[in-house]
């Protein structure tokens, strides 16, 4: 096993950054004895750091960090989000010569220590939630372009220099889809995403509450019952006759749903309209293809790289917040719902 300043300060019981600073002989703050014992940890691996990284950190760089933050030890990289926010950042990138270096994290120590090594212009961080978004501006000192990362106090967030937000507005985008499926005369209408929390503020929270409010807002009943997440999809065809159509977060697990249904003999569109969100490039080849809200992720990374580099090089009348707009997509996943549906017809 390759060792690391992370194994080193894990096994001190302290940061990595406090290791950093002894190994380039900073370490005035730490005391004396916690020195001498992270030297000796030092010593025992016989832990050198990679000498190409620390010239970096000594050097200016044209480097940005992307950071895909994830709760588990991995980010599922063949998540079509994530590959296609990271299209339109490769490709401004490589136009203006900066270089990007991806990392998933999903602690503080992970994002010192990659701090440690490299010498970064700023950092592009996705999929941070309000918790870990407050700990990366602690350990963070250059610039953050935060993308589809929402907070309760925003306001607070913006009077810091170093933070800017490239995003979606999500709760408009789920009314906008529920909107729709009402206008084809769905009136029950279910709820499907990827497992959340609505006491941590994210994407998923503000469409769920986007869907809530949109029926709330019609004179529809709200039914808890017919909120449900990617492991419940036996759960999903038991309930069937309880909803004509299904607002779902992800043009992902959209497609996954539909091919469990048909896997099920069970996929009829005359009988189930589904409506989902992001548009990635698969979805127009779907069967059927999706009706969704398109927003343009690609569009999105190219916008979040343009930003560092507006910063890097301090150029003026940077917009803090940039609202990407999004856009309904019609296909042929929604039908018109006159009557109710009979599911033992």
């Amino acid at each position: 096993m390759r060792i690391t300043m992370k194994h080193i300060a894990q096994e001190a019981g302290v940061s990595v950054m406090t290791v950093s600073n002894v190994i380039n002989g900073k370490g005035g703050k730490v005391s004396i004895d916690k020195r001498i014992e992270i030297e000796k940890i030092i010593k025992k691996y016989n832990y050198s750091p990679n000498m190409n990284a620390k010239a970096l950190v000594n050097a200016s760089s044209r480097l940005i960090g992307l950071l895909y933050y994830s709760d588990g030890p991995g980010y599922d990289f063949s998540d079509p989000f994530a590959t296609e926010v990271l299209s339109g950042i490769e490709s401004i990138a490589k136009k203006e010569n900066y270089f990007i270096l991806i990392h998933n994290v999903n602690s503080l120590e992970d994002i010192q220590e990659i701090q440690s090594n490299w010498a970064f212009s700023g950092f592009i961080a996705v999929g941070f939630y309000q918790e870990i978004y407050l700990k990366m501006v602690e350990a963070v000192s250059v610039p953050i372009v935060f993308v589809d990362t929402h907070l309760d106090n925003e306001g607070e967030a913006l009077n810091n220099s170093n933070v800017y937000f490239v995003k979606s507005d999500d709760y408009l985008q789920a009314k906008k889809a529920v909107d729709f499926l009402y206008s084809q005369g769905h009136e029950k209408i279910g709820f499907l995403s990827y497992n959340f929390d609505l006491e941590i503020v994210g994407v998923i929270e503000q469409r769920f509450n986007g869907y809530k409010d949109s029926l709330l807002e019609k004179g529809l009943s709200f039914d808890k019952d017919l909120i449900f997440n990617d492991s419940d999809f036996d759960k999903l065809i038991e309930n069937l006759k309880q909803f004509t159509a299904l607002f779902v977060t992800a043009d992902f697990l959209a497609m996954n749903f539909i091919k469990y249904l048909r896997n099920k003999g069970l996929y009829d569109v005359n009988r189930l309209s589904i409506i989902s969100v992001d548009d990635i490039r698969y979805a127009e080849l779907n069967n059927p293809p999706l009706t969704t809200i398109r927003l343009n992720q690609v569009y999105k990374g190219s916008v979040a790289i343009e930003r560092i580099i507006q910063i890097v090089e301090k150029q003026s009348d940077i917009p803090k917040v940039t609202i990407i707009e999004g856009e309904l997509i019609e296909r042929d996943s929604v039908s018109w719902h006159a009557k109710k549906v009979d599911y033992d017809q």
